[in-house]
């Protein structure tokens, strides 16, 4: 009998060791139950591969090696990003007047794919930004910043509840939303000094 109940504790210990470990593997998520289903975070989304693209093209773009605009444009257009704003929209069209005229990516992509942003934030500047998001499909957001500053991601549900809140030189956010309702995406830059970025959402 004791040996039956030794065994049983063993299973016990294994099964919470499990599934302690898959929840350790999940990225931030809501904090509270009923609004988001945590999803793990894939090794390499489109987000994160556009908001890597659109640094590697800013930095190029700054140092004046046109040549290096090549690669991160052929992958935001492969990818289908699409600026949000008039800021993106010209900054976009600036990178794609340098890049070498050959191997110039096409203007357009796929109909549907990551939409970003681009803007500056003065020191302990913030801003806030309204997005909706469908019930039952994963939504992702990624923010980065060329000039490598920390910076900080919340997101609030449309029932004023933390979806996530990260503070990063990449900070991202992965969720299922409960229910098609709009967020809020908070972007606060911590630092004592300004900082640009790219807010990727998909």
């Amino acid at each position: 009998m004791k040996q039956v109940l030794h065994n049983r504790r063993k299973g016990l210990t294994a099964l919470g060791s499990l599934a302690f470990a898959t929840l350790a593997s999940c990225g931030p998520v809501a904090t509270h139950s009923g609004v988001a289903q945590p999803v793990a975070m894939p090794s390499d989304p489109a987000t994160v591969r556009v908001a890597n693209a659109l640094v590697q093209a800013d930095r190029a773009a700054r140092s004046g090696d046109n040549a290096a605009l090549t690669s991160p444009l052929a992958t935001i257009s492969a990818l289908g990003a699409h600026p949000l704003d008039t800021a993106a929209q010209s900054t976009l069209a600036l990178w794609q007047a340098k890049a070498p005229p050959d191997t110039a990516p096409p203007l357009r992509g796929r109909t549907l794919g990551p939409g970003y942003r681009h803007g500056t934030l003065k020191a302990g500047g913030d801003l806030q930004i309204e997005q909706t998001f469908l019930s039952g499909q994963k939504a992702s957001i990624v923010l980065s910043s060329p000039d490598a500053a920390q910076l900080r991601l919340q997101v609030i549900d449309g029932a004023s509840q933390a979806v996530c809140q990260h503070t990063a030189a990449r900070p991202s956010c992965e969720w299922v939303p409960m229910f098609t309702q709009r967020h809020l995406i908070h972007v606060i830059n911590p630092s004592r000094r300004k900082a640009r970025f790219y807010l990727v959402v998909d």
